[in-house]
């Protein structure tokens, strides 16, 4: 059974407790949600949300065990899949019945998770939060969907400016709002010692992070879900707050998926991007497990994937002449993400080592979910391939002067 612990409190200021959770071990299920309304029923809103996880919780369960039997980037996305169809369904039903009943406003914030195969996976909408405590650093890994966050990541506002404005509770996703939303998807593979918390905005709003994060550091989940409450009923209790801790089980290749998130943020692509962000564009990647002596790209093909080396070394050939060598942290054929030229090389595993792939279908995928995102992807791409182009032109300059 999974560890962990959750609590709620109506705070110091409110008549009444609009949150709602779920804590269910047996399914790895785990959902907080923040009714949004007031006189306009936010209990309900948040309430419906939950019964709709808790009736689902099988389905997320059973993906779960799949993508446990078989990691891969198919069987990842098919649970992310499945927590953004359940979003879609609790949706429905609350604006339905707020249409209905004359609740109309009567929404809720939403962050859920299911944990198995030694990864988290996440869905977001609104301003409720998720943090990891890894290695005692706390990585936030949800992005507000309110009205302040926006105007700070445009640089309209500084993060001191969001906490103290009147704006800060107001939300610009939430369940119920529409018929359908857009929850941000996120996949973490767990690392030994990593403890994951849910909270309702009643804990992050008034509460700073480094508090949070001493916190969260506390004993048992039990013991880190009652210190994180009472810092919050200590900074005011302005809010209802909710919060449930999670000690989930390690990935079963915990070193390879240490070497993995090392990889993803100093990857030239990914290392401009806060972790949250990380989480959410790794539904377009792929591991792919090499062996000596295997190729891995022929020279002459015309694939349209990229490669980075976690582990192992390769070596580069060119009409079977050796040109270089690749080992972890290198990348090769970002290029075949632009075009589509047949490969100029050879490229071979000298070793048992492992790669993170990105093809173009799937980085075509992404961009249509997540344009705003994709966007800044793909001109970090386009501004590597220029800075190679610039590169070459200078060299073939120099050597024009030099002569041969």
């Amino acid at each position: 059974m999974i560890r962990h612990a959750a609590l709620t409190d109506e705070g110091k200021r409110r008549d009444n407790n609009e949150d709602a959770f779920l804590a269910d071990p047996d399914a790895g299920v785990f959902v907080v949600a923040d009714g949004v309304g007031g006189r306009a029923c936010g209990e309900i809103a948040s309430a419906m949300t939950v019964d709709t996880f808790r009736r689902n919780a099988p389905r997320l369960r059973a993906a779960v065990l799949r993508f446990a039997q078989s990691p891969g980037r198919a069987t990842r996305n098919k649970v992310l899949e499945t927590l953004d169809e359940i979003c879609q369904i609790a949706s429905r039903r609350v604006y339905e019945e707020a249409e209905n009943e004359g609740r109309r406003g009567m929404t809720t914030t939403l962050v859920a998770s299911v944990v198995g195969g030694g990864s988290v996976f996440l869905a977001h909408v609104g301003d409720s939060r998720a943090y990891l405590l890894r290695e005692g650093e706390l990585l936030q890994l949800t992005d507000d969907h309110s009205m302040v966050n926006e105007l700070v990541r445009n640089g309209q506002m500084t993060y001191e400016e969001a906490r103290k404005s009147r704006y800060r509770n107001v939300i610009t996703r939430a369940i119920g709002l529409h018929p359908t939303v857009q929850p941000d998807v996120a996949a973490i593979e767990i690392l030994p010692g990593d403890r994951l918390v849910l909270c309702s905005d009643g804990l992050s709003d008034p509460v700073p992070a480094r508090i949070i994060r001493q916190k969260l550091a506390q004993g048992t989940p039990a013991q880190a879900t009652n210190a994180l409450v009472n810092a919050a009923l200590a900074h005011g209790g302005p809010d209802n707050v909710t919060t449930i801790v999670i000690d989930p089980d390690a990935s079963p290749q915990a070193e390879a998926a240490a070497a993995r998130a090392e990889i993803m943020e100093k990857l030239f692509l990914f290392e401009d991007l806060p972790f949250h962000a990380r989480a959410r564009v790794g539904r377009m990647v792929s591991e792919q497990f090499v062996t000596p002596g295997q190729i891995v790209v022929d020279q002459g093909a015309t694939d349209r994937v990229m490669y980075v080396v976690v582990q192992g070394k390769l070596e580069v050939l060119r009409d079977d002449v050796k040109l270089a060598e690749f080992g972890p942290g290198d990348h090769f054929g970002e290029l075949a993400l632009v075009d589509a030229q047949p490969r100029s090389a050879t490229v071979r595993a000298n070793d048992f080592g492992s790669l993170i792939t990105i093809d173009r279908p799937a980085l075509d995928e992404f961009c249509k979910r997540e344009p705003e995102l994709g966007i800044r992807i793909m001109w970090k791409l386009l501004g590597t391939v220029a800075q190679r182009l610039r590169n070459t032109s200078a060299e073939l300059a120099n050597r024009s002067r030099t002569g041969p």
